[in-house]
């Protein structure tokens, strides 16, 4: 499964809510994600503890069975860093995951500021 984000300051953030410090080698990759390869889950799809500070099992629970579905290659969800802005999960274990077009990687250098 790859976890991405819509934005790179997104990422960046989801970046340093799961690591707590500034990575270093890491690179960017921006992604064209074709509309009709996307399954878009509202808040309303989800169970009540999907933005809990502990990863919930309920939620966890609605990406394996996603993935295993093979439904869709990308499954929009919202940010618990950012709720008005989504996440991607990308099935590389489905058919059609080859429409994807990924870009060409560039390095991404977090600012010493942030802590």
């Amino acid at each position: 499964m790859l976890y991405c984000s819509a934005t790179t300051s997104l990422c960046a953030l989801e970046v340093l809510a799961h690591t707590g410090g500034l990575p270093k080698g890491m690179v960017e990759i921006k992604a064209d994600l074709p509309e009709d390869l996307v399954e878009f889950l509202k808040d309303s799809d989800l169970p009540n503890d999907w933005n809990s500070l502990v990863d919930a099992k309920s939620t966890k629970d609605i990406g394996t069975d996603w993935a295993k579905s093979h439904r869709t290659v990308v499954l929009s969800v919202p940010s618990v860093v950012v709720p008005q802005e989504r996440n991607f999960l990308l099935n590389p274990r489905h058919p059609e995951f080859s429409r994807i077009l990924f870009r060409t990687p560039k390095p991404f250098v977090f600012d010493p500021r942030l802590k």
